[in-house]
């Protein structure tokens, strides 16, 4: 009899153990429902992906392809395709124009960049639409002269390759390594909050004041937490 409780006991011990190991960080686990999805090509996706990920409203930011007709495009075989960051955000804390503001100020979108690189905002709705055209009315009015920016539908999103997911996240191998307790890859960690804010951080962008707010719930241990500090104060 006592055997048996004693395993009884051990297996409760494996169990509480697994949970304890499986948690996320509480920013990652307080999501908004109903999140809407924007897609923009600005330049590198690397920069781009750091720019939107920092800041209030924006939850989850993933770069990739989009915008052509060329099927599983990769790095090295883009065919017509724009690198782009795909942005999940609550539009009750930042609107679509706001998006569109941030994207506006973060490249030149007078200039005819090549395919890969060009301005491009890949609309979702009928909604995003109408507003990003409006948006670029606006701006060509207020400039004085036509935008190179191309506004069309949202198609296919092609994820990109693992090393460009978070690029500046796995340029730290602590912080990365300290996030990656809670998810099994990159491809797992790519959909998570924090992993979004702290890429952010360390390519020196987004908005410190929201992270200062935030950094104690990214589940970060000692060293890599007093790392973040460190960079926010």
């Amino acid at each position: 009899m006592k055997r048996i409780v004693t395993i009884m006991f051990l297996l409760v011990l494996i169990g509480v153990f697994t949970m304890a190991s499986t948690e996320i960080p509480v920013v990652d686990a307080n999501l908004p429902e109903n999140l809407e999805t924007a897609t923009f090509g600005l330049g590198c996706f690397w920069g781009s992906e750091a720019i939107f990920g920092g800041i209030s409203g924006v939850y989850r930011t993933s770069v990739g392809y989009a915008g052509g007709t060329k099927v599983n495009p990769s790095y090295y075989s883009l065919g017509d395709h724009t690198e782009v960051v795909q942005i999940q955000f609550d539009s009750s804390v930042i609107s679509y124009e706001e998006l569109l503001e941030l994207f506006w100020l973060s490249h030149n979108p007078y200039v005819n960049y090549k395919i890969q690189y060009m301005s491009l905002i890949l609309y979702h709705n009928e909604q995003q639409k109408e507003t990003a055209e409006m948006f670029i009315d606006s701006k060509e009015n207020e400039a004085g002269r036509k935008a190179a920016t191309e506004v069309s539908r949202m198609t296919e999103f092609y994820r990109a390759e693992d090393y460009h997911l978070k690029f500046y996240l796995q340029r730290d191998k602590e912080i990365l390594n300290d996030l990656l307790r809670y998810y099994e890859d990159i491809f797992a960690l790519n959909d998570s909050t924090v992993a979004a804010r702290l890429n952010s951080l360390l390519a020196g962008k987004g908005d410190p004041d929201l992270m200062k707010n935030e950094y104690e719930d990214y589940g970060l241990q000692n060293r890599a937490l007093e790392k973040v500090r460190k960079m926010l104060f």
